[in-house]
């Protein structure tokens, strides 16, 4: 925090890290934001040594002296503290809502990581969507997330924005989650994807509804009433990413789980669902989903040092989110997958969030992932794919595949059923708890992947041949 704020007071962009990166990963998100300035800790600027970064000036290394000699300008957090100018900054005019604050990468779960330049105004819009509605000056938020995290750095000026405070942690622990709650006093907090499930698989105690939080974040509900219920906790959802602010938001407490919400403010945040050629789609017709705001400067900037990717997504006048959703009669819109994870089997479209839903319904499943691989039957570049379950059991759990395929045999259409299913001991997350699926996708069928037709399983009314 202590270098973000300085930057920004500086007139300079906060480009923060993912703490995992090194190799050519590190040497490429430095090379995108062009910085010129690297504030490091003592454990982690081995990693520059042997990088081609031709940007970069000075180092400035935290946490002790550089274990290692740099080629570039170095100095330490605390010569930066005793310097003459240290609290004094010299900003040579006030920051504006259009200038740039941060640059945040995506999180690189379809393909390498885009830095999206974000605006002040893009951090003021993620406030009043994500978070002004459920917090105010007299609350506390839990932040478990890194900072080179959209929510972790929105989150942080959202409290400050709103008079309130945020209290850091250095990362989420199921086991010690609820005992910081109440030893930092949080009156707010969020849990991510895989976080819901690793809460509720903790034992139960007698006081797990004593603790002071009262609303907490879940993105994207699963089984929020049951946590609802456990914890003694409110819950909300909102769909938003890296690039764009909240669009869509459920209310506390929603009763319908398996909507995302409807939008925030139709009037001036624009939400539309379209097909592949911007056209927009029948409601209850699976889209992309775009959007737009009617002041500038309220979404993002583009990709830095990325025309091409910045041309297609903000192609027509519409930013282009990458997710397929649909609207029902009620404007209650559900996301079905990510546009580049959509499947496509015999002609047919299947949403992997989809199947997935269905899967999690199995009492021994703990979490899954479904992706596609090449249909390994048919000509090479036909485009034609296979349904893929990557699947992590519950403690103590056995589950055959075949046991899987014939409960969800009444529950999808039968092109939804997985022909492949994998057993794994986890799955491969970002720092933000994204699954990387386009890791299981190049992974495709391994030794360890049961194929349903070569295990020659019969389904009813099903010929084997």
């Amino acid at each position: 925090m202590e270098a973000w704020f300085g930057v920004n007071a500086a007139g300079g962009v906060y480009a923060p890290l993912n703490l995992a990166a090194r190799g050519r990963y590190l040497e490429h998100t430095l090379n995108i934001a062009e910085s010129r300035t690297l504030v490091a800790h003592a454990a982690l600027v081995e990693r520059l040594v042997g990088l081609d970064l031709p940007h970069l000036e000075t180092v400035i290394v935290t946490g002790g002296e550089p274990p290692v000699e740099l080629p570039w300008r170095t100095l330490t957090m605390d010569q930066i503290r005793d310097s003459a100018g240290c609290g004094r900054p010299s900003v040579a005019r006030p920051r504006e809502p259009w200038d740039d604050m941060s640059l945040i990468y995506t999180s690189g779960t379809t393909g390498p990581s885009k830095g999206v330049r974000a605006a002040y105004a893009t951090f003021w819009n993620y406030h009043r969507v994500f978070l002004e509605p459920y917090v105010g000056a007299g609350d506390r938020f839990l932040q478990p997330l890194p900072m080179f995290h959209t929510a972790g750095t929105g989150i942080t000026y959202s409290m400050l924005l709103a008079g309130g405070s945020v209290a850091l942690v250095e990362r989420f622990s199921a086991r010690t989650f609820l005992d910081d709650t109440r030893r930092l006093n949080a009156t707010a907090t969020l849990v991510l994807h895989a976080m819901t499930s690793f809460l509720l698989a903790q034992p139960r105690r007698d006081d797990d509804r004593d603790n002071p939080v009262r609303v907490a974040y879940m993105g994207p509900l699963g089984h929020a009433k049951e946590f609802s219920e456990r914890f003694g906790i409110s819950v909300y959802t909102n769909f938003g990413m890296t690039e764009a602010p909240g669009p869509l938001a459920s209310g506390l407490d929603p009763q319908n789980e398996a909507s995302c919400g409807r939008p925030v403010d139709p009037v001036n945040y624009e939400v539309r669902l379209v097909d592949k050629h911007d056209l927009p789609v029948p409601r209850g017709a699976p889209g992309e989903l775009v959007l737009r705001h009617s002041l500038p400067w309220m979404i993002n900037l583009g990709y830095k040092n990325m025309p091409e990717a910045t041309a297609r997504a903000w192609r027509n006048g519409w930013f282009h989110t990458g997710d397929q959703f649909r609207e029902d009669d009620e404007g209650n819109f559900y996301f079905l997958d990510r546009v580049k994870d959509a499947i496509r089997r015999r002609g047919e479209n299947i949403s992997s969030f989809e199947v997935e839903a269905e899967i999690l319904a199995h009492a021994d499943v703990r979490e899954v992932a479904v992706v596609a691989v090449p249909n390994p039957d048919v000509a090479e570049g036909t485009g034609d794919e296979e349904v893929k379950a990557v699947i992590v059991l519950e403690p103590d759990a056995e589950l055959e595949p075949e046991d899987l395929i014939r409960f969800l045999l009444p529950r999808m259409p039968r092109y939804w059923l997985p022909r492949f299913v994998e057993l794994a001991p986890e799955l491969p997350r970002t720092e933000s708890y994204k699954v990387r699926k386009a890791e299981l996708r190049t992974a495709g069928i391994t030794s360890a992947t049961w194929d349903r037709e070569r295990s020659r399983m019969t389904l009813e009314c099903e010929v084997v041949r």
